[in-house]
């Protein structure tokens, strides 16, 4: 998709100092809105027309001419936010960036590419909501059922952008190789039910991007997050697509709990094939150069059993929820626990120490997956939870250690 207008850009297009780039491949608008919001200045996630600038690289020079697009976005002031579907080596700019010059104009701060990931249970239950669910990208949806759409991606049928899976690792290589410039982070931390947990990723994205006063400028994002305003229809009026939690009174950012349920429940109802072929997929990121993928693919493989409590996984919630306003809760939450949340030891050091293990092992002998595949319980009762499981333990890698959480 766009592969000309991708080389022309590549030719002819370069970051500048302070630009960032969404680089994901599931649809997740919430997060491009809190990025752009926390990139461009504005600190509002619920701003209206927010999204309306052309920040999908491909698709933008695509329908303007490549010539008009960089016209257009050089006009931009402030620091830049640019958002593209691309494997690292099909960018559409100069990668790597020069060097930043200390004399340049815009800043010291060097092009950054932030690449969401997540568990693959949640990037398939929201990609299964685009293709179901009609929008300003998808004019024509297709209703289909949970366990079909899983059958249809393990079968490889729904090459939209790329494989999932290689799109993850092939940037988990880039953080690797540029650090300064490239990292990965995991959705679901930014939607936590637990505010202290989605300040601490906001805080650590933001100074990944060298925001000045991080931490404020976290607590202050996250607070907001739980406000929806009176009129949401109106925020996201333009948008390509639309949060569906939001729409019914929940959080801006899609709740993880929920799809992974329906995801365990679906998966329990597909063929054999089906699920191994699965498994087989996740343990592709086991030994990935990047803690916060591996850890995902842990955590996905032990089914069910990565499944918090229902009572657990509900959101904190407004006043149009409840009827009563609870976001003060959360506010109040969110400031006694700054100093004790944003104190914590920073999860690059962890990332690095992970890298360093992965490289270490890569030069010695190779090694393989050694797992064991728990029998599948059988059909659980109707206050139990499902036993659409791939077993309560995890495969492990010889290669590295990781915990279980």
């Amino acid at each position: 998709m766009y592969q000309q207008t991708t080389a022309h850009l590549q030719s002819c297009f370069a970051l500048r100092p302070g630009d960032v780039v969404l680089a994901r491949l599931f649809p997740i608008i919430s997060l491009q809105r809190m990025l752009v919001s926390l990139v461009e200045g504005g600190l509002n996630p619920w701003q209206p027309g927010l999204l309306n600038k052309p920040h999908y690289l491909e698709a933008g020079a695509s329908k303007r001419g490549v010539n008009n697009y960089l016209s257009e976005v050089e006009t931009w002031t402030g620091r830049r936010c640019f958002k593209t579907h691309n494997f690292p080596k099909m960018l559409p700019f100069a990668w790597p960036p020069e060097p930043v010059c200390a004399e340049n104009v815009f800043g010291k701060v060097p092009p950054k590419i932030v690449v969401f990931v997540a568990d693959p249970r949640y990037a398939l239950a929201l990609m299964k909501e685009v293709f179901s669910t009609k929008s300003f990208v998808n004019p024509m949806p297709m209703p289909c059922d949970m366990t079909d759409f899983i059958e249809a991606f393990v079968d490889q049928q729904l090459p939209v952008f790329g494989d999932y899976f290689d799109h993850a690792l092939a940037w988990a290589d880039e953080a690797l190789e540029h650090p300064a410039n490239v990292r990965l982070f995991s959705a679901e931390r930014f939607a936590s039910h637990n505010p202290r947990d989605v300040c601490q990723a906001v805080v650590e994205l933001a100074e990944f991007l060298e925001v000045p006063k991080a931490s404020e400028v976290a607590l202050h994002l996250v607070s907001l997050l739980s406000q929806s305003p009176p009129d949401v229809h109106a925020v996201f009026q333009g948008d390509s697509l639309i949060p569906l939690d939001v729409m019914h009174g929940g959080p801006m950012i899609e709740l993880v709990g929920p799809r992974l349920q329906a995801f365990q429940d679906a998966l329990f109802q597909a063929s054999n094939p089906v699920q191994c072929t699965f498994r087989r997929m996740l343990t592709s990121w086991f030994d990935a150069p990047s803690l916060c993928l591996a850890t995902l693919g842990e955590s996905a493989a032990k089914g069910v059993a990565s499944l918090l409590p229902i009572t657990c996984s509900r959101p904190w919630k407004g006043k149009a929820v409840t009827g009563k306003a609870r976001a003060g809760n959360a506010f109040s939450i969110l400031e006694a626990s700054a100093g004790t949340a944003l104190r914590c030891a920073p999860i690059a050091t962890a990332m690095a120490m992970h890298q360093q293990n992965v490289q270490a092992a890569r030069r010695g002998p190779s090694g393989r997956f050694v797992f064991t595949l728990l029998r599948q319980m059988g059909s659980p009762r109707d206050d139990q939870v499902p036993a659409a499981v791939f077993g309560s333990g995890v495969w492990r890698n010889p290669r590295h250690k990781m915990g279980s959480a």
